[in-house]
């Protein structure tokens, strides 16, 4: 009777065992999944880039959580007339509607749709031609596209002008070394990003 009792009660412990198991690693499972997702950073793809010279928002346009509400008609600085619909994500930091090139937009488009933008002052020294944005963190495509900052993706010119103290060898290792204390340069006429520049901590 006692050799009976004491196989089953270490029957008994091993599936305790492997349901403890079982359950610590559908815990890990699901708490790695979470944090990963949670980590996860929303890119947006800039491929309309250009100065706003004239501006028709609906009446009460503004932006809400993140989103527009109303429609809003921007003229730009090549012709161009772009339509942003309501509700779309946006980021406005420049409020100046009046003046002529006195904002930027930098637009992720699906065919003639605009699906997320940002609306930016422009630099107040050579603001029709240069944009600066925030540190390049990274590059895509081989190095023809470059992460930066603020979750954007523009395209780098063939030849990215590093400017610094110290010299650095590649676009990759000035990234390593000064992503945290650095500014990226926008040529607006080009549309893509031709110069990283070193700034004090």
């Amino acid at each position: 009777m006692r050799l009976f009792l004491s196989a089953r009660l270490w029957a008994t412990f091993g599936v305790l065992a492997v349901l403890g198991l079982v359950t610590f690693g559908m815990y890990a499972f699901v708490s790695g999944g979470s944090s990963a997702s949670g980590n996860s950073r929303a890119l947006h793809n800039i491929d309309l880039i250009a100065a706003v010279t004239g501006t028709q928002p609906d009446e009460g346009w503004q932006v809400d959580n993140g989103k527009t509400v109303g429609n809003i008609t921007l003229t730009l600085d090549d012709g161009r007339i772009v339509a942003i619909v309501d509700g779309t994500p946006s980021e406005v930091s420049c409020t100046n509607f009046t003046d002529p090139n006195a904002c930027v937009l930098l637009a992720d488009t699906l065919g003639s749709a605009v699906i997320w933008f940002a609306y930016v002052p422009a630099d107040e020294k050579n603001g029709k031609q240069m944009l600066t944005l925030p540190a390049l963190v990274d590059m895509q495509a081989g190095g023809d596209l470059g992460v930066l900052q603020n979750d954007l993706v523009i395209k780098l010119a063939n030849g990215v002008d590093r400017t610094c103290e110290s010299e650095t060898a590649t676009l990759r290792e000035f990234i390593t070394k000064y992503s945290s204390n650095s500014i990226s340069m926008l040529d607006l006429l080009a549309d893509e990003i031709t110069e990283v520049i070193c700034v004090s901590q």
